[in-house]
C-alpha cells in the first residue's frame, strides 16, 4: 500500500508541473464554472417566463365569461413543460421537444417553440452545457495526463528501476490512476458540490421530486465514467511501446467513440426504421376518423348506432325524451372515437421511436460515451422517456378537460338548444390547473438498464484487462 501512495504522489507532481496538464485543466474548470452559471440563469429566466405565462392563460381560462361548454372546449387553454433545475446541468431534448402545447377539443397539437428552431444547424453538436464538457472535453484532459504515463517510464527506464525494487506491477497501475483520479476530483468537487447546492435550493418546488437522489446519482455515473477513461488510458500507454503511440491510440478512440459512432447509430436507425413525415401523420389519423379505422365506418354510421343504442337503453322513441341532452354524449362519443385513432397511430409512431431508441441502448453496451450520454440525460429529466412520459400526462388533462365540458352540456342543457345555454365560472374553476412531476427515477432507469448495465461492464472489463496486464507486465517489450 505504501508504494502506491508513493507512486501516486510522485505522479501528482509530475502532472502539476505540466504546464499543458494545467492549463487544460484551468480551460475545463472555467467551461465547467461558465456552463453552469449559464444554465442556472437560463434556468431561472425558463422558469419565470413559463411560471408568468401559465398564470396569464390560466386567468384568460378562469375570465372567459358565460359560454357554451363545448365551444369552451375549443377555446381551450395552453400547458407549459416546466423547467427542471437539472436541465441547467444537462440541456438533453430540451432544445428540440417544444415549451408549450395548445389544448382544445378534438385535436392533438403538436409542442410549439421548439429552441432549436432559433438556432442554426450546429446546434446538433450540442450546446455549451455542463454535461457536454464532462462528457466531451473533460476525456481529452485525461488523455493529454495520462497517456505517457507507461511509456514515459518505460523510456527513462524508471519502470525498470521501480520494478527491481521490488515494487509490484499492481502498485504502479493503481498508483498512477489513484493520482489521476485524485486530479480529477480536486478539479470537480466545488462543481459537483455547487450542483448539489442549487438542486437542492430549488428542490421544494420543481417539477422533480426526487432531485437529490438524482443528483448523487448523476455524480455516480460521471464519476464511473471518467474513471473509465482514466483506467483506460493507463492501459492503452501500458500496452504501447512510445507515448507517440498511446496519444495517437487514445485520440482515435475518443473520435470514433466521441464523434464517429454516435452519429453513425443515429443514422442507422433512421434509416432501419425511418419515421412518416408529421404531415403523413396527420393525415392518417384525419383518414381514420372519415371512414374509421376499418375503413368502412364514417362518422354517419357511428353516430346512427349510438343513436339506436341510447334510444334502446333508455326505451324511449325519441332523443328529445333522454333524460339528457344527446348532443353532449354524441360530441364525447366523437370525442372518445377521435381519441382511439390518436392512439392507435400514436402508437405506431411510439413503436418506430421505441425501436431507434432500442437500437441506441444496444449500442451503448459497446460505447460508455452513449451510455453517460443517456443516463445523464434521463437523470436530469430531459431525455425522451420523460417526454413521452409528461406528452402522455397533458393529453389525459385534455381528454379530462373536453368531457368535463361535454359532460355539463349532457346533464345541463336541453336537446337542440347549443346556443341557449351558457356555463359560467364555477365551471371553469371546476377544472383543476395543469401541474406536472416527473416518474421516479426508479421507473426512469428501468427504460435504461442497457446503458446502465454497459456501463458497469465497461468498469469490469478494464478491471480484468488492468490485472491481467499487470501479471504479464515487462520493464521493455520483446
Amino acid at each position: 500500500m505504501s508504494a502506491l501512495i508513493h507512486i501516486a504522489k510522485k505522479e501528482l507532481k509530475i502532472a502539476f508541473r505540466e504546464r499543458l496538464i494545467v492549463f487544460l485543466g484551468i480551460i475545463i474548470l472555467v467551461l465547467l464554472g461558465l456552463s453552469l452559471y449559464a444554465g442556472f440563469i437560463s434556468y431561472k429566466q425558463q422558469k419565470g417566463i413559463i411560471a408568468k405565462t401559465q398564470e396569464e392563460k390560466r386567468e384568460e381560462w378562469l375570465s372567459q365569461g358565460d359560454k357554451h361548454p363545448h365551444i369552451a372546449a375549443h377555446y381551450g387553454t395552453f400547458v407549459f413543460k416546466p423547467k427542471t433545475v437539472l436541465g441547467l446541468f444537462d440541456f438533453g431534448l430540451d432544445a428540440f421537444t417544444g415549451t408549450s402545447v395548445y389544448l382544445e377539443a378534438h385535436y392533438q397539437h403538436e409542442f410549439m417553440f421548439r429552441p432549436a428552431q432559433d438556432h442554426s444547424s450546429m446546434i446538433r453538436f450540442g450546446e455549451l452545457s455542463s454535461a457536454l464538457v464532462l462528457q466531451v472535453l473533460l476525456p481529452l484532459l485525461i488523455i493529454f495526463l495520462a497517456f505517457s504515463s507507461y511509456t514515459r517510464e518505460r523510456e527513462s527506464g524508471t519502470l525498470k528501476l521501480l520494478m527491481s525494487q521490488g515494487v509490484s506491477a499492481h502498485a504502479i497501475t493503481w498508483g498512477k490512476i489513484l493520482a489521476y483520479c485524485a486530479i480529477i476530483l480536486i478539479m470537480l468537487l466545488p462543481f459537483f458540490i455547487a450542483v448539489l447546492l442549487i438542486a437542492n435550493s430549488a428542490s421544494n418546488n420543481d417539477a422533480i421530486p426526487d432531485v437529490g437522489l438524482r443528483s448523487i446519482l448523476l455524480i455516480a455515473v460521471y464519476a464511473t465514467y471518467l474513471f473509465l477513461v482514466v483506467a483506460i488510458a493507463v492501459w492503452v500507454s501500458m500496452k504501447s511501446l512510445t507515448g507517440r503511440n498511446s496519444l495517437l491510440t487514445l485520440l482515435t478512440c475518443w473520435t470514433f467513440f466521441v464523434i464517429l459512432m454516435p452519429k453513425t447509430v443515429a443514422n442507422l436507425s433512421e434509416s432501419f426504421y425511418p419515421l412518416p413525415s408529421m404531415r403523413e401523420f396527420k393525415a392518417g389519423i384525419e383518414e381514420s376518423k372519415l371512414n374509421g379505422l376499418d375503413g368502412n365506418t364514417p362518422p354517419s354510421v357511428r353516430l346512427a348506432e349510438l343513436k339506436k343504442e341510447t334510444l334502446e337503453e333508455y326505451d324511449v322513441e325519441t332523443l328529445e325524451e333522454l333524460p339528457f341532452n344527446f348532443e353532449g354524449v354524441s360530441m364525447q362519443a366523437g370525442e372518445d372515437y377521435g381519441n382511439l385513432v390518436y392512439d392507435h397511430h400514436f402508437e405506431q409512431l411510439k413503436t418506430i421511436f421505441d425501436k431507434q431508441n432500442n437500437l441506441g441502448s444496444i449500442a451503448s453496451i459497446i460505447n460508455p460515451f452513449i451510455a453517460i450520454q443517456h443516463l445523464s440525460m434521463t437523470l436530469s429529466g430531459t431525455d425522451s422517456y420523460t417526454f413521452n412520459h409528461f406528452e402522455e400526462e397533458v393529453e389525459a388533462y385534455r381528454r379530462m378537460l373536453v368531457r368535463r365540458m361535454n359532460n355539463d352540456m349532457a346533464e345541463n342543457s336541453a336537446y337542440g338548444e347549443f346556443y341557449e345555454y351558457a356555463a359560467g365560472g364555477s365551471l371553469w374553476e371546476d377544472i383543476e390547473d395543469f401541474s406536472y412531476q416527473t416518474p421516479p427515477v426508479h421507473l426512469v432507469l428501468k427504460a435504461y438498464y442497457l446503458e446502465v448495465i454497459g456501463l458497469l461492464l465497461w468498469a469490469l472489463l478494464i478491471i480484468l484487462l488492468l490485472n491481467s496486464s499487470n501479471k504479464k507486465l515487462r520493464p521493455v517489450h520483446g
